[in-house]
Parts: C-alpha cells; sequence; structure tokens
C-alpha cells in the first residue's frame, strides 16, 4: 500500500493528519486509513478507517519505515552483494564478511569496512579510515582522513576529509597551514548529499551522535558539533566553531570562526551568528540577534516605513 501525506490522499492509501489545519482537507477524504488524534478522530468520514496516535507524524514515520525500509536507509545502487570484482581495493584494506562494495568503489591502503556497510559505485575511502558496521556511504563520495561510526549514512557527493582553510601570510603571500586533523563521524548521523567536512587542523573535526546534516552544508576545519543537532541546508559553519548537543540551525544560516553555540539554541533561517549564543537560546537575523529583539526591530522598521507611504510625496 503506498505511503502518503493526507493532503495528496487517494482510497486506499495511508494518510496523517497532523494537526487542525488540516481538517478541512479531513472531512472530504473519501476512504483510505486516517492516522490522526484523538481530537480529529471524529471528522474523519465513516468511510475510512481511522488510527489514532498522540503522536501521528512520529507514527506516521515509523509505519513509513516499515512499508519503505529503503527510504529509511539505501540499499546497492547495482543490487550487488559482497565485494565486486570491478571494485578496487588495496591488498591492505579489510572488508568484513557482510559489507557490500559496489563496482567502481574504490578502498585505499589499509581502511576498515564493517560488517553490514554498503559503499556504493564511484564512493573513494581513503587510506585507514574506518567506516563503521552497517553504514552507507553514497555513489560519488569521498572520504579521507575520517573514522565513521555504525549506522552513519553518507549521501551521493559527500566530501569527508579535505583539507580546511587554512593560511598564512608570509613573504611570498599565503602560504599553506598544516592540516592533519581528521574527521570523527559518530553513530547514527546522516549527512545529506553534497555537503563538505573539513579535517581538523591540528585537533579534529566531530560530528556528533545522532546529528542529522542537511545537503549542502559546509563544515570547516576544527568544528565540534554535539548530539542530536539539526543543521539544514546550504549552512556554512567557520573553523572552531562549538555547536551543543540538540541544538537547530535552519537553512542558510552563517556562523563565524571560534563561535559557541549552547545546548538546545534554535538559529533561525538565514542568520549570521558573529556572536556566542547560550545555551536555549532563540536568535535571528544578521547580525543574529535574541528573537524578540529581531522581531522589534522589524515592526518599528515597518511602522516607519508604513509612515513614509503615508507623506505628501515631497520626502526626502
Amino acid at each position: 500500500m503506498p505511503l502518503r501525506r493526507l493532503g495528496r490522499a487517494v482510497r486506499g492509501f495511508w494518510c496523517l493528519s497532523k494537526n487542525g489545519k488540516m481538517a478541512q482537507i479531513l472531512t472530504g477524504l473519501g476512504g483510505g486509513v486516517v492516522l490522526t488524534t484523538a481530537a480529529l478522530a471524529p471528522m474523519v468520514p465513516a468511510a475510512a478507517t481511522v488510527l489514532v496516535s498522540p503522536h501521528p507524524q512520529r507514527a506516521f514515520a515509523a509505519v513509513g519505515r516499515l512499508m519503505h525500509p529503503e527510504a529509511a536507509r539505501p540499499g546497492p545502487v547495482t543490487g550487488e552483494a559482497g565485494v565486486s570484482p570491478h571494485a578496487h581495493i588495496h591488498a591492505d584494506a579489510v572488508i568484513e564478511a557482510g559489507a557490500t562494495v559496489e563496482a567502481g568503489a574504490v578502498i585505499g591502503r589499509g581502511a576498515v569496512i564493517g560488517a553490514g556497510a554498503i559503499i556504493a559505485p564511484g564512493a573513494v575511502i581513503g587510506r585507514d579510515c574506518r567506516i563503521g558496521r552497517d553504514s552507507y556511504v553514497g555513489p560519488g563520495a569521498s572520504i579521507q582522513f575520517a573514522f565513521l561510526g555504525n549506522r552513519v549514512i553518507v549521501h551521493p557527493g559527500v566530501r569527508l576529509g579535505a583539507d580546511g582553510f587554512g593560511y598564512v601570510a608570509g613573504q611570498r603571500g599565503m602560504e599553506k597551514f598544516p592540516q592533519v586533523g581528521r574527521v570523527i563521524v559518530q553513530d547514527d548521523v546522516e549527512i545529506g548529499a553534497n555537503s563538505t567536512i573539513d579535517r581538523g587542523a591540528l585537533d579534529d573535526t566531530v560530528i556528533g551522535e545522532g546529528s542529522k546534516i542537511d545537503n549542502q552544508v559546509q563544515i570547516a576545519h576544527n568544528v565540534r558539533i554535539g548530539r542530536h543537532c539539526l543543521i539544514a541546508g546550504q549552512s556554512g559553519i567557520s573553523g572552531s566553531v562549538t555547536i551543543g548537543d540538540g541544538a537547530r540551525l535552519g537553512g542558510g544560516v552563517g556562523v563565524a570562526d571560534h563561535v559557541t553555540i549552547g545546548a538546545g539554541a534554535n538559529i533561525a533561517a538565514a542568520s549570521g551568528v558573529m556572536r556566542d549564543v547560550p545555551a536555549g537560546g532563540r536568535v535571528a537575523g544578521a547580525p543574529a540577534k535574541p528573537v524578540r529583539e529581531f522581531f522589534r526591530e522589524v515592526a518599528a522598521l515597518s511602522a516607519i516605513a508604513s509612515q513614509g507611504k503615508g507623506g505628501d510625496g515631497n520626502d526626502h
């Protein structure tokens, strides 16, 4: 049975009613199975089957993972199991039993691939890297100077462990500052397509357990991200930033170097974070400031603009 959100539901499909805003659509539903709250259940037409949950979105996601396991964890692109004869594997690499290495993948000297891991076509695993058990490295991804934990998902085109952006002024212009650290990715992390995480300069770049990173995110050298953080697409995290457990960054956020973002903080989309944010803080704007202060300023500017529109046209 296909799985659909309520707004696209047709007869025979699983549906989700997340909140009261969906009530109007819900009342017009002609059939299917509706997963909803007790408050909205009486609105479901008699033709539909009702499943009640206090957390319908969470329950819907659980059902979705059962019905579409390939959407929760990607599988082999070619359908191969085991090590493809068309993969390029160094003689000193270790591939545990049950791992899959697909055609065109490259495994460097001393690398270790854990049991149940999948290395997709065109992926490159560099020298001495570690890929944990039941992890996935997508097509065209490259991993170097990195240790990945168990159940890590690396989507296509990700770059882990490239040099950080480190230069010092010298007699002949900008001279490279050696980047000799690693990238440490803990268990259950997911990294979106075409994101980049740089190796540390002298220390390591660390991504904490259970954190989720969206597509096209840049994370610079020596950054430390805590557990269960969310970082939305096109965000840029400068060098040596520390982000506490459970912090959330909206899309397009920029964070200046050496800033600390406290545990549980929320950074609104498109914010520019130039200063430390306390634990539990909520900031918005560029430069970022507490959300109440930000919206007061927005309201004040809107009021000034409205007054200008009401003038006699001779304003200077």
